[in-house]
């Protein structure tokens, strides 16, 4: 009986290590999808109109992600900038837009 229980106990930890890994991966796999489609969406917009800008509701809306899946994914990728427009009559609204050059600003 304790051979088996033994026994048990390995293949359960073993299973709790597989099953860690693949969340990880599916996990870093939905983050990396996330980044993509913003960046592949902010990209072809710009195409259409370099100096269009973004918000952070217009993208919830046409990309299907919450805000802070898009906050998450223009932090994480470096061709996706942020600018403020401050306005006096409302509060200060973050908007987005694609860079080919990461370094400019």
């Amino acid at each position: 009986m304790e051979h088996w229980l033994r026994t048990g106990a390995n293949v359960a930890s073993i299973l709790t290590s597989i099953i860690a890994a693949g969340a990880s991966i599916v996990f870093w796999a939905n983050k990396r999808s996330r980044r993509t489609r913003l960046e592949k969406y902010l990209k072809a917009k710009k195409e259409k109109s370099p100096d269009e800008l973004f918000s952070a509701t217009r993208l919830m809306a046409d990309l299907g992600m919450t805000e802070a899946e898009i906050f998450a994914a223009s932090f994480a990728s470096r061709h996706i900038a942020r600018d403020v427009r401050k306005d006096l009559s409302i509060a200060a609204e973050v908007l987005f837009q694609y860079r080919d050059d990461p370094m400019s600003r």
